[in-house]
């Protein structure tokens, strides 16, 4: 009994560990993982890949998935890395702003991956391509 009370609390231990990377890496990760979705969106959009509502669905979905998580990941304190990850100040001191931006765009993503067809489909993913710079040139340093 006493090893399988060790073996969870190991596993616990490791999952909190992996779970709590910091709040730079973790948005790292998220605006590197933004490429597979919007890769598969951009190739739905195109027809490139045949478009289905289900695909345009997953994309969209994990988009606003992703987003959500990733606004959470800016708190007081994490601006001193901001100069490698290119995070401008006005992610701090426009918090509001930045965080009604968030919602925009997954609400314009969860608007996208609703689309019927795939015509619809391409113009909505250009409102969230639109989201994408808007944030970009508002929240982020351009020159690192």
């Amino acid at each position: 009994m006493k090893k399988i009370a060790l073996a969870v609390l190991a596993v616990a231990t490791l999952g909190t560990t992996v779970a709590f990377a910091g709040p730079i890496e973790d948005r790292q990760a998220i605006m590197k993982g933004f490429a597979g979705p919007m890769k598969a969106a951009t190739a739905l959009s195109r027809g490139t890949t045949p478009y289905t509502p289900a695909a345009a669905k997953t994309a969209m979905d994990q988009l606003a998935t992703q987003m959500d998580k990733f606004v959470t990941l800016f708190p007081k304190g994490s601006e001193s890395g901001a100069t490698k990850t290119g995070a401008a100040p006005t992610i701090w001191s426009d918090a509001a702003g930045f965080k009604a931006d968030a919602v925009k765009f997954t609400t314009d993503a969860k608007a996208a991956g609703a689309a019927a067809d795939q015509a619809a489909f391409a113009a909505a993913l250009k409102t969230v391509q639109a989201d994408c710079g808007s944030c970009h040139k508002t929240y982020r340093v351009t020159a690192r």
